[in-house]
């Protein structure tokens, strides 16, 4: 859900600006001073700010300048009763978006917010041209990821299941909130429910909700988040931690859409969309008797892999260099810049924690810094120290990875799929799993 701040000292334009943004499928943030103002906007980082030019403590062109000079990205809409062509103007040079006298009627508003819209649509052609998407926190140039994105927003107005596989730390979860964004439901809740956390009953307990007195802690009747996400979307953060008994209560939802509550004999249903997300390898467990293969067909409706950051180099330098203007704004810190030999060094190591590890990485070495550019002493040891010859030695991957990079190779120089299969010695339905399993073209 896409969120707006008002900066405002007038209570009811306060109260009218929230009705009517959250009506658009805003979550709204208030503020009655300057100060406040920009203190909400660091900490939100609001897509839109509509901005009173005349505050209690502030100008509102101080204020404007501020936000503009953050390095935020967002849209900042001025509102004042003290209209004039010169302070519109000065406003637009200074980076706001739009102008707006004071009284206004709703109409006005549609016509800024179908405008901001129109420019976002111009800034996302753009950056498919430039061959670089940027939306929801993903960021990406590699050409099989924008295709996943492109999959990913064809089926995000449909109620089919989505089953996101990767490794930890890819962006299962921005993904997931992107095609809820996407759809139809966007102005509805998002909820994430994350299966790894909590025991057995907890878990049911927190997916479908219990009546009080349903077991020994149970003081008061709960809502489960399937009830909480009336409407919208149920995230299930890594699904293969569901156990076998609560696997059986959600597919039968999952069929149906009805649930009980625990300790509640009647029955309840709710309309919600499930997108699902694993790091794991779903097939072999089902093999292994620990996922149900019914659960599993219901949920693989579209599945959708993201591969690891090693499998992404050209995105890369593109996410250090935005992490760290992030992680220089968020800690007041000068780092600008990255030396050559630091950017080398991030470019050769092999990222095993993925996006996450990389922001981590990036964020701890901008604290550490001292001056305007990233150095190398600035970087983790086992960063700085790694040596991608010596850990490239096959005797360091798993088998997994060397049955992959195999497979790999024997695809590229076998005339065909067949010829690979007779190769590998393995039939080719055997090699179609292995093929989907690591993503293999």
């Amino acid at each position: 859900m896409k969120k707006a701040l008002i900066v405002d000292d007038d209570r009811n334009i306060l109260t009218t600006l929230e009705i009517y943004l959250e009506d658009k499928g805003f979550e709204v943030v208030k503020a009655s001073s300057g100060e406040e103002g920009l203190l909400k906007f660091q900490k939100e980082s609001p897509d839109l700010v509509l901005l009173d030019m005349k505050l209690p403590d502030r100008n509102g062109l101080d204020v404007l300048k501020e936000i503009v000079t953050s390095g935020i990205k967002t849209h900042v809409l001025m509102i004042t009763a003290y209209a004039t062509i010169e302070t519109a103007v000065s406003a637009v040079k200074m980076g706001a978006f739009d102008y707006l006298p004071k009284p206004f009627v709703p109409g006005q508003l549609d016509l800024v917010l179908e405008r901001l819209k129109r420019f976002h649509q111009m800034q996302n052609e753009i950056a498919v041209l430039k061959g670089i998407f940027s939306e929801g926190g993903i960021l990406t140039r590699n050409r099989r990821m924008r295709k996943i994105l492109q999959t990913a927003r064809q089926a995000a107005d449909s109620n089919a299941i989505v089953l996101i596989s990767g490794e930890s730390g890819t962006g299962k979860g921005l993904l997931a909130r992107l095609i809820h964004d996407w759809s139809s439901r966007t102005g509805c809740p998002f909820v994430t429910v994350d299966c790894a956390a909590m025991q057995e009953s907890l878990l049911e307990s927190d997916l479908f909700g219990h009546i009080k007195g349903a077991f020994t802690g149970a003081l008061s009747d709960k809502v489960g988040k399937l009830k909480m996400a009336e409407n919208g979307t149920v995230f299930l953060d890594e699904v293969s931690e569901i156990p076998v008994v609560v696997q059986g209560k959600l597919l039968r939802f999952l069929q149906s859409h009805e649930y009980e509550r625990v300790g509640d004999p009647k029955t309840h249903t709710v309309n919600v969309r499930i997108i699902a997300a694993t790091n794991k390898d779903l097939e072999e467990m089902v093999r292994e008797g620990a996922f149900r293969e019914d659960l599993y067909f219901r949920i693989n409706v579209l599945e959708l892999f993201l591969p690891p950051l090693r499998d992404r180099p050209e995105d890369i330098q593109l996410l250090v260099e935005h992490y760290l203007k992030r992680s220089a704004r968020l800690n007041d810190k000068p780092v600008q810049t990255i030396a050559p030999d630091v950017m080398q060094c991030l470019q050769n190591y092999t990222w095993p924690g993925n996006i996450r590890e990389l922001i981590n990485a990036v964020e701890r070495s901008v604290i550490i810094a001292t001056g305007y550019e990233l150095k190398i002493s600035d970087l983790s040891p086992h960063i700085a120290n790694y040596n991608p010859a010596s850990s490239s030695d096959s005797a360091l991957q798993s088998l997994a990875e060397m049955e992959k990079e195999h497979i790999r190779k024997v695809i590229m120089h076998a005339p065909s799929l067949e010829d690979a299969a007779r190769m590998l010695g393995i039939d080719p339905a055997t090699l179609w799993r292995k093929r989907k399993k690591y993503q293999l073209d």
